[in-house]
């Protein structure tokens, strides 16, 4: 009973989810390749399932498979981030990072069909089992697929640290982007993207420490395989729930084609002074709502122009930029209604804020204390702080 619990528990919650993301009625090509990641997930503790119930011939038979998808997953991984971030759609590009899992899989598949059932089973009892080697030809099929094996599990690893890494880079850049193009990012950041990728480290993490104490601790023992089932379905769990949640940003900024010659020849020192008078004079930062192209549409010039304006002349993104400006006229009008002639609901419409949340968290995130607690200071000076 404790065996089962623990061998099916992953396989009901890859089924679960694999089933709510690919019958996703948004169409989200994001919950579409999550729950494919679902589906190969179920294969993959399917065929440990197989081991740890010591059905050595359905495990070989499901070897293949397990090295197939294994391979799969972090490749996966990674254009999942992609579609979240960068492509609209699953690009057919994509489809070289899946080369070494087929490759591999379908070489662990032949070679094994060399094999009688009895090389099966000491296939698996001896190499899978007891790690020995020593006993087996390096040219036989049982060295060639124990071979085989042994490369995948050092090209799972390196997938580990190369995915893992380029999936983050991918996540930072795009949170750049966003917070160049959007005044608010409320909603709209990769927070959510980060913890799924926290989720797949942290799997990663326990897959190796796994694979390191190896599989005869847990194989006669059903009450620390538990340990490892929990992990991974809770693990597993995790990354179901954070992708249905997760929904995906395109930064969809715009650039003129066509300029007049007079746009096209302004300065960058003109262009600060039209961007800082559209700031200081007409307050266009009240729009709670702004967008880069916004800015770029009333000066008659590109986005990517404004943008790196801000950046380099200003040192910071479209976003914080913005946000500098709100949060000023929010103290002003914080010290002069210190009396509460204006709720702070108020206050952040005024300055230019979308909801009190967004108001707080920025003013906390400015400020190091919340607009509230900044009344406070305020009534007890009896003077504006700056």
């Amino acid at each position: 009973m404790i065996k089962d619990i623990a061998l099916l528990s992953p396989l009901y919650v890859a089924v679960f989810w694999g089933i709510v993301l690919l019958s996703d009625r948004s169409g989200s090509r994001p919950k579409i390749l999550l729950g494919i990641f679902m589906c190969i997930a179920f294969f993959l503790y399917l065929s440990h399932a197989f081991f740890f119930s010591q059905n050595y011939l359905a495990y070989f038979h499901t070897e293949s498979i397990y090295l197939l998808t294994s391979l799969t997953v972090f490749p996966l991984y990674f254009c999942y981030i992609k579609t979240l971030t960068v492509d609209c759609s699953f690009n057919s590009k994509n489809l070289i990072h899946f080369i070494p899992a087929a490759l591999f899989g379908l070489a662990s598949f032949v070679t094994g069909l060399f094999f009688t059932n009895q090389q099966r089973i000491d296939y698996v009892e001896i190499f899978v089992i007891q790690r020995e080697t020593s006993t087996i030809e390096l040219l036989s099929p049982a060295g060639i697929k124990s071979g085989i094996y042994m490369i995948c599990r050092i090209l799972f690893v390196i997938q580990v640290f190369f995915y893992l890494l380029n999936g983050t880079i991918l996540t930072q850049q795009h949170d750049r982007r966003i917070a160049n193009f959007y005044s608010n990012v409320e909603g709209k950041s990769s927070f959510w993207v980060r913890m799924v990728t926290l989720s797949f480290f942290a799997s990663s993490v326990m897959s190796i420490t796994f694979a390191i104490i190896g599989r005869n601790l847990f194989l006669l023992n059903p009450y620390l395989l538990l340990i490892p089932s929990f992990i991974f379905s809770f693990l597993l769990f995790l990354i179901g729930y954070l992708g249905s949640i997760t929904k995906q940003v395109i930064v969809e900024t715009h650039h003129k084609e066509s300029l007049s010659n007079s746009s096209q020849n302004q300065s960058s020192e003109f262009v600060k002074e039209r961007v800082l008078r559209l700031f200081k004079d007409d307050n266009i930062f009240k729009n709670p709502d702004l967008l880069l192209t916004n800015i770029s549409d009333t000066l008659h010039t590109s986005s990517a122009e404004v943008s790196k304006l801000i950046n380099d002349e200003f040192k910071t993104d479209f976003s914080d930029f913005v946000n500098k400006y709100r949060i000023s006229i929010a103290k002003e009008l914080i010290v002069k209604n210190i009396n509460n002639e204006l709720t702070l609901i108020t206050i952040a419409a005024e300055s230019g804020f979308g909801s009190l949340n967004s108001f707080i968290r920025v003013f906390k995130s400015y400020e190091g204390i919340t607009p509230e607690k900044f009344k406070e200071i305020s009534r007890q000076r009896k003077s504006p702080l700056k």
